[in-house]
């Protein structure tokens, strides 16, 4: 359902979360028939699986490009796990089961750690849903670890007695955690008042500071800010410098990140809309960059103070005469 959801939405990157979501949807019913007939062949086919969930998480959150070199590298586990499953002594100490595990955690951790980078080819728009749904996936990897570790600890233990309740507890929360994650990019979370607070005090050397001066003077000229898929990555080859200097530059001179800072050129843009025109607010947000009215209306609460809507009356309310008498 959720990978119907997603096709029909057609968003421009669609592709990569359909195609995890599907991978899922047949591991889980391969699963469900391992479980129910425990078959031979149905539990090579799971192992399988399992062994390449990792990987299909990691093309499908991280921002990577798909490269025939580092896919042949991300193919060794898989392969590892494929060879030892037609040793029944290996399957017998358990060497599968740690395999699988280990590759579910290495891949969770690196998801987690790659959601600390600034990503480059993403949109400003939707910067915060992107390492949202990325952490999720890393979390949800871990996850997958400790129920895989659980149930090898029981047949190690209890010969497999408490699996099946394992198993469908486990997956009781998996599945709804698995939606949230794929449907994430419909929901923006607002930042923290903690978070709005503080401000980076890296100071500007000259470099840094050239490189804003050619970043406003851009912003001014040609008003980039209004395409809402402008990225990191599109931003700096428009400038000539690189993503990662521009974005300390930013960083350093305004105290925030840059995907803000593009939010707040927006703002400001919508501002004088607000003023000047007698445009429909979702008008004016479509036309300053935004994809959407809740971010739209966040981000000029942050920034305004107030909605766009206590704005424009605001400003009406100042240009009426005041009666006296």
């Amino acid at each position: 359902m959720t990978a119907i959801v997603i096709a029909l939405r057609r968003d421009r990157n669609w592709h990569k979360p359909f195609t995890f979501t599907v991978f899922c949807a047949a591991m889980t019913f391969i699963v469900g028939l391992r479980w129910a007939f425990d078959l031979a062949t149905l539990r090579f086919i799971q192992t399988i699986l399992a062994a390449f969930l990792p990987i299909a998480a990691w093309y499908g959150f991280a921002e990577q490009p798909l490269r025939i070199r580092r896919f042949i590298w991300h193919l060794c586990g898989p392969a590892i796990v494929i060879a030892c499953s037609f040793s029944p002594y290996l399957i017998g100490f358990g060497v599968l089961d740690v395999l699988l595990a280990t590759l579910s955690v290495g891949y969770g951790v690196c998801l987690l750690i790659h959601s600390l980078r600034l990503p480059q080819a993403v949109s400003f728009n939707r910067f915060s849903l992107f390492l949202l749904s990325e952490r999720a996936a890393g979390s949800l990897l871990l996850f997958s670890a400790l129920i895989d570790v659980l149930i090898a600890w029981d047949f190690s233990l209890a010969s497999g007695e408490h699996a099946r309740a394992i198993v469908s507890v486990s997956y009781l929360l998996f599945i709804p955690a698995l939606v949230a994650t794929m449907i994430i990019a419909s929901y923006q979370l607002p930042a923290s008042k903690e978070q709005e607070s503080k401000k980076s005090k890296v100071t500007e050397n000259d470099a840094e500071s050239d490189v804003v001066e050619r970043f406003k003077a851009l912003m001014d000229a040609e008003a980039l800010f209004t395409d809402p898929d402008l990225s990191l990555i599109r931003l700096a080859r428009k400038l000539g410098v690189p993503s990662r200097s521009l974005s300390s530059a930013i960083n350093a001179h305004y105290g925030q990140n840059i995907s803000r800072v593009i939010n707040e050129y927006r703002i400001e843009y919508a501002k004088k809309r607000l003023l000047s025109s007698d445009d429909t607010i979702m008008d004016i947000l479509l036309s300053a960059g935004f994809y959407t009215k809740s971010n739209f209306n966040r981000e000029f609460s942050r920034v305004a103070g107030q909605t766009p809507s206590a704005y424009r009356k605001g400003s009406v309310n100042e240009k009426q005469p005041i009666i006296t008498g």
